[in-house]
């Protein structure tokens, strides 16, 4: 839970090498932790993972061989039966300013590098371009999960849940999940 940016899109094969030299000129210039190339035959993917100094989750740019972009997951685990075609990037816990520039990202390389890029974004920025309305999800947002948090926390601690009884631990934070909800309205 939290907000995320996701995409999707196609480029064409010969732009995926330009694609990850920019986005290794960006991460080293922007003080990212790393960018990680890949170059994967097992997998049959290629490109760069950037990974942020933020709390921002990694930012993949992998692509087969027909130029789709694929999840990370993808690289982990493969993808000969269920690709998943759709990166969803994490900002909630790095805040406004990073997801607005990776919303910038996006379009910069929509603009340059993959036309078709497609992006959904939880925050709404992508839509609106409404810096206040992305802070109100955020906040909305992560008041939500501290709120939850503590729920989850205040109920577990007074009830006994065998944790290896994977059956009995849904019950219970299905339970709790409906108390929050009908306790303050988090619908």
């Amino acid at each position: 839970m939290g907000i995320s940016i996701h995409y999707n899109g196609v480029i064409k094969s010969e732009r995926i090498e330009s694609l990850c030299v920019e986005l290794t000129d960006i991460a080293e210039s922007l003080g990212f932790d790393e960018s990680v190339p890949v170059d994967d035959d097992d997998r049959g993917l290629r490109g760069i993972i950037l990974r942020p100094a933020s709390e921002m989750e990694s930012i993949p740019f992998l692509f087969d061989s027909q130029g789709r972009l694929h999840a990370l997951g993808d690289l982990i685990a493969g993808w000969d039966d269920f690709p998943v075609l759709s990166v969803a990037v994490k900002t909630q816990f790095a805040g406004e300013a990073d997801h607005i520039w990776l919303i910038g990202l996006l379009r910069y390389i929509q603009r340059k590098y993959i036309p078709t890029l497609e992006v959904m974004d939880e925050g709404g920025y992508w839509e609106s371009n409404d810096a206040a309305e992305l802070k109100r999800r955020i906040k909305k947002l992560g008041a939500i999960i501290k709120g939850f948090g503590g729920a989850l926390e205040n109920a577990f601690m007074d009830t006994v849940v065998d944790k290896n009884d994977l059956d009995a631990l849904a019950d219970f934070i299905e339970r709790v999940v409906k108390d929050f909800r009908d306790r303050d309205g988090a619908g």
